[in-house]
C-alpha cells in the first residue's frame, strides 16, 4: 500500500523537475548578461549636476536650473545603485561651483566609463521644447548610441519631445580654433594640420583628454511652459531618472562584453600620468585599467617665437606649454612659465646618390646628398694600396731638394717623393757683443757647405726708469735714466729755472724824490727791493713868461731863482761847513783831554 503512492509520485517529480528547469532557463535567458569588468567588476558612472554655487544656470520664476540638475542627479544615482553592477559618483553633492577641470577630474580619479552632465535648457523662443543630447566630436569617445537610448526613454516616460543627438565643433578663442590630436589626445590652438576640430563644450573636451566618453543631457526647456511643468514635478523627475537609468543599464549590460587589447585611455603628459585599459568593442566599458609611466618632459609647445633648426644652424624657440597653460587656468599648483631654448642643429642626413668603385692603387668615392637640405659631399672609398719598393734616392742639399723614387712591384706604378732641402747648419765663428749704444754682430759659417753670413746683434732697445732731482731757481737739477732691460745708466743735468719775479708793490719816482719796486719770485718766494732814482726837473721856458716851468711836475721858477748862487753863499754849503767845523773842534778837545789825563797818571807814578 505504501509503495503505490511512491510509484505514482515519481513521474510527477520528473515533470516538476523539467518544469522548474524550463522556468529557470527561461528566466535566465530573460536576464541581461552579467558585465565582466575584470579589475573592479563594476561599471563606473560619474553624474555631473550642471552649474552650482555662483552659477545658477537658467532661472525661470522660482525654478533654478542648478537645483533641478542636482535633484535629477541624486534620483539617477539611486536608480543606478539599485543595480550592484554599477558604481556612481556625483561631481557635487550640494550647491557649490566647480570649474570644468574639477568636474571631469572626478571621472578621471574614479576611472569612469561614462561622464554624464545633467542640464536644463532655455530659449528666447517660447515654443522651443524637447530634450536633446550633446556628445563629443571625437569619434573614439562619441557616445551617440547611448545618448539616443536615453532620449528615447525620456520621451517615452514623460511628455517631453525627443530631440536630436548633436555635437559641436570648437569655434575658437583669442588664440584661434582648437584642433584635436589623436596621438596626444589633446587640443592645440591654430594647429590646423591636425585636421579634426576640438569640442566646443569644455566638459566634452576635458572628458576626451581623460579618455572618457561624455554626454551632455538637456532635459527640456525651462523657458517652455510644458517642459517647465514636467521638470518642476518631482514624480516626473523620478520618471526621467528611471528612464535614463534603464537606458544606461541596458546599454552596458545588455550583451556579453568583448574586450580587446589593453590600449591607452589617455597618454601621460608633462602634468599627469595616463592610464590604459581593455575596452569592450560594443559599449566601450573598461577592464583591467593600469597607470602609464609619468612623462614630465612630454610638453606640447605653443610657439611665441620659433626658428626651426637646420642641418648646420641651431634654432630657437620661445614657447609656453599648452598642456601646462590649460591646467594652470584650472588649479593654482601648476605654473605655466614661458620657456626659451636653443634647438640644436639637426646635422646632415646623407644618402648615397652616385658611386665610383675603388680599384688597385685607385680610390673610389661616394657622392652623397643630404635628405634634409640637399647639401652634397664626396666621400672617398680607399682602394687596394700599391706595394712600392725603393729604386733611387737623390740626397737633399742645404738649399736644393732631393728626390725619393719608388716603383709598385705589382703594377709598375712609379711615385716620387721630394726630400726637402736640409737648410744651412750655421756655427758662430766670431762674436762681438752690442754695447749700450752700438750694435754687435756674429759671423756664422755653414758646417756643410761653407756659406757665410753676418747677423747683427742689435743694441738694447732701452726701456728707462726715470728718477729726477728737480732744479731750483738758482741751482741745476739732475735726471737719472736706468734701463730696466740691461742696467745702463744715463745722467742728464737740468738747468736752473731762473727766478720769475712778480711785482708786489712799487712807487714811481718824482722829480725830487726816489721811487722803489718790491718783487717776489713765483717759484721760490725770494723777495727783492730796488730804488728808482729821482727824475730831476726838466725846465723849459715858461710860455707865460717870467721864468721856467718843469715839463714833468709843472714847477715854475723865476729868472732870479735860476741865477747861480756862489758856493759860500749857498745855505746848503754853509750848513755842511759848519757841521765839519764843529766835529773838528770836538776831536781837538778830546785829544787835549786825553793828554792831560795821561800826564796826571805819570805824576802819581
Amino acid at each position: 500500500m505504501r509503495d503505490a503512492p511512491r510509484r505514482a509520485s515519481f513521474p510527477f517529480l520528473i515533470m516538476l523537475f523539467i518544469l522548474l528547469s524550463a522556468l529557470t532557463l527561461s528566466w535566465a535567458l530573460a536576464l541581461p548578461a552579467s558585465a565582466d569588468i575584470a579589475a573592479n567588476g563594476k561599471i563606473v558612472i560619474v553624474l555631473d549636476p550642471g552649474h552650482g554655487g555662483i552659477d545658477g544656470g537658467t532661472a525661470i520664476g522660482t525654478h533654478v536650473e542648478k537645483e533641478i540638475n542636482l535633484k535629477l542627479a541624486k534620483y539617477l544615482r539611486a536608480v543606478l545603485e539599485g543595480d550592484d553592477r554599477f558604481e556612481v559618483y556625483l561631481t557635487r553633492e550640494d550647491d557649490v561651483y566647480l570649474n570644468f577641470y574639477e568636474r571631469t577630474s572626478v571621472a578621471r580619479d574614479h576611472n569612469a566609463d561614462l561622464f554624464l552632465s545633467l542640464h536644463c535648457n532655455s530659449s528666447p523662443e517660447a515654443d522651443a521644447n524637447g530634450c536633446l543630447a550633446i556628445v563629443s566630436v571625437v569619434e573614439k569617445f562619441r557616445a551617440d548610441t547611448l545618448a539616443g537610448k536615453i532620449l528615447d526613454n525620456i520621451s517615452a516616460s514623460v511628455p517631453i519631445r525627443r530631440g536630436r543627438v548633436d555635437w559641436e565643433e570648437d569655434t575658437g578663442d583669442e588664440l584661434g580654433i582648437y584642433y584635436w590630436s589623436e596621438e596626444r589626445q589633446w587640443d592645440m590652438p591654430g594647429a590646423y594640420e591636425l585636421g579634426q576640430k576640438s569640442d566646443y563644450y569644455s566638459v566634452n573636451t576635458w572628458s576626451c583628454r581623460f579618455g572618457i566618453p561624455s554626454v551632455i543631457l538637456e532635459h527640456g526647456y525651462l523657458s517652455n511652459a510644458n517642459d517647465d511643468a514636467v521638470l518642476a514635478d518631482d514624480a516626473s523627475l523620478w520618471a526621467i531618472a528611471a528612464a535614463e537609468g534603464r537606458a544606461i543599464i541596458d546599454y552596458y549590460t545588455g550583451h556579453e562584453h568583448v574586450f580587446g587589447e589593453v590600449e591607452a585611455d589617455f597618454p601621460s603628459n608633462c602634468v599627469i600620468h595616463g592610464t590604459a585599459s581593455a575596452r569592450c568593442a560594443i559599449c566601450g566599458a573598461k577592464s583591467g585599467t593600469v597607470d602609464l609611466p609619468e612623462t614630465p618632459g612630454n610638453h606640447w609647445w605653443r610657439y611665441l617665437e620659433h626658428t626651426p633648426p637646420t642641418c648646420t644652424a641651431d634654432g630657437y624657440m620661445r614657447a609656453i606649454c599648452q598642456i601646462e597653460r590649460t591646467f594652470a587656468r584650472q588649479v593654482d599648483e601648476i605654473h605655466a612659465d614661458i620657456v626659451e631654448e636653443v634647438l640644436p642643429a639637426l646635422g646632415h642626413d646623407y644618402a648615397v646618390v652616385d658611386e665610383v668603385p675603388a680599384g688597385h692603387g685607385k680610390d673610389g668615392w661616394y657622392h652623397k646628398r643630404c635628405t634634409v637640405c640637399g647639401d652634397e659631399i664626396d666621400e672617398v672609398i680607399p682602394g687596394e694600396p700599391h706595394e712600392y719598393a725603393l729604386t733611387e734616392v737623390i740626397e737633399p742639399q742645404c738649399t736644393a731638394d732631393g728626390m725619393r723614387t719608388e716603383c709598385c712591384t705589382i703594377c709598375g706604378d712609379v711615385r716620387t717623393e721630394p726630400l726637402p732641402a736640409l737648410g744651412h747648419d750655421y756655427a758662430v765663428t766670431e762674436h762681438v757683443d752690442p754695447t749700450y749704444e752700438d750694435d754687435g754682430y756674429e759671423i756664422l759659417v755653414c758646417t756643410r757647405c761653407g756659406d757665410e753670413r753676418t747677423e747683427v746683434l742689435p743694441v738694447c732697445p732701452h726701456e728707462f726708469d726715470i728718477a729726477e732731482i728737480a732744479p731750483t731757481c738758482e741751482e741745476p737739477g739732475r735726471r737719472t735714466l736706468t734701463c730696466r732691460l740691461c742696467g745702463y745708466v744715463k745722467i742728464e743735468e737740468l738747468p736752473p729755472l731762473g727766478h720769475r719775479y712778480e711785482i708786489q708793490a712799487e712807487s714811481a719816482p718824482t722829480c725830487t724824490e726816489d721811487g722803489f719796486c718790491r718783487s717776489k719770485c713765483a717759484i721760490c718766494g725770494d723777495v727783492t727791493s730796488e730804488r728808482i732814482p729821482a727824475l730831476g726837473h726838466d725846465f723849459v721856458p715858461d710860455p707865460d713868461g717870467g721864468g721856467s716851468v718843469c715839463t714833468v711836475c709843472g714847477l715854475k721858477i723865476t729868472d732870479e731863482d735860476t741865477k747861480e748862487v756862489p758856493p759860500l753863499k749857498n745855505p746848503l754849503v754853509l750848513t755842511i761847513l759848519g757841521l765839519v767845523a764843529v766835529q773838528l773842534i770836538a776831536v781837538v778837545a778830546i785829544l787835549m783831554r786825553s793828554r792831560a789825563e795821561a800826564k796826571r797818571k805819570r805824576q802819581y807814578h
